[in-house]
């Protein structure tokens, strides 16, 4: 069984915490995201948010009030918060992205803001015309026939529902998570097999198509100002 903590100073590069404090951070429960898209609950509760000192406190705030991660509650310090997951606490939401410094950030979500875009990693057809889209969040979710394919978005409101499709296609405004340009946001001018060519910035960016992540059509539909 993995250790529940890790030490700082191997802690991810995306995180933004401070090295030579203590030597010990919680590490996040495993979620279906690699650990440098995640942070544990109580890491931006403490660290980012400043909202309690102690992982002490911070338990005491997810006993005695209503703390969620895209809207289902969470009970331990430790529950994993991923890359475009929503913590909503104190009556706030709050959106995890990724900056062009490829450090992890919270981004302020309105009260009708708390739509969830998820990446498609793979599909699967079930029977009576089902089927079932597979995230690169670890989410999986059974929908009716849709066009979805690998490297679109789907969104999902805040009951989980599914509510559009989001395609990797020219025109598309996608943000960056890997490579020599993550963080960076700009629409897509064209797709070249493996490869995407984005316009971002007043200039024209190659990178992996699995580095795309489709936020909206013609515009973002989410917020993507840092706190």
């Amino acid at each position: 069984m993995a250790s529940s903590h890790l030490k700082r100073i191997v802690a991810p590069k995306t995180w933004p915490v401070l090295r030579k404090t203590t030597t010990f951070i919680s590490r996040p429960k495993p979620s279906g995201q690699r650990m440098g898209l995640t942070m544990p609950a109580v890491v931006l509760m403490r660290d980012m948010l400043g909202l309690v000192l102690t992982s002490q406190q911070a338990r005491k705030v997810l006993r005695t009030q209503t703390v969620t991660v895209n809207g289902r509650r969470i009970h331990d310090t430790d529950s994993a918060v991923g890359f475009m997951d929503i913590l909503a606490v104190g009556g706030k939401g709050y959106r995890l992205l990724i900056n062009e410094s490829n450090t992890l950030y919270l981004a302020p979500v309105g009260k009708d803001e708390d739509i969830i875009i998820q990446k498609v990693r793979g599909k699967t057809t079930l029977t009576k015309g089902r089927t079932q889209i597979a995230c690169t969040s670890g989410r999986t979710l059974i929908v009716e026939k849709t066009a979805a394919k690998t490297n679109d978005s789907i969104v999902l409101d805040s009951k989980g529902a599914m509510t559009d499709h989001l395609p990797l296609a020219p025109g598309a405004t996608v943000l960056l998570t890997g490579g020599n340009h993550i963080g960076k946001v700009g629409k897509v001018e064209r797709i070249e097999g493996k490869m995407i060519v984005v316009a971002a910035a007043g200039a024209l960016l190659e990178t992996a198509t699995t580095h795309a992540y489709v936020i909206g059509k013609e515009r973002p539909l989410i917020k993507l100002n840092e706190r």
